[in-house]
């Protein structure tokens, strides 16, 4: 009877080891994880300033291209203007000179 006792102990203590070396283990996988999660919160916050920069440019350049296009229809409008004066100068014969501005 001792005996049985004895090696219930022995196994008891031996499950008792290993779980103690299990929440160790679980305990370094815990502080692993929340580094982890530390060092993402810091890139993550760097890719929200990063997208806030990659919109604003995104913005300057589309209004850049809103004013080039305004540009080139002005400059295209001037021009049709252009060529029916001086058409209408042509055929008026008249050597008056247009003057626009």
């Amino acid at each position: 009877m001792r005996f049985l006792v004895n090696e219930q102990s022995i196994k008891l203590s031996q499950e008792a080891e290993k779980l103690k070396v299990l929440k160790e283990k679980l305990e370094e996988y815990l502080r692993r994880l929340q580094r982890i999660i530390t060092e993402l919160g810091g890139k993550n916050y760097y890719l929200k300033r990063e997208d806030r920069v990659l919109r604003r440019i995104i913005r300057d350049y589309q209004g850049q291209v809103r004013i080039l296009k305004s540009f080139a229809l002005m400059v295209f409008i001037l021009g049709q203007l252009m060529v029916r004066l001086y058409l209408l100068d042509l055929f008026n014969n008249n050597n008056a000179c247009v003057t626009i501005f």
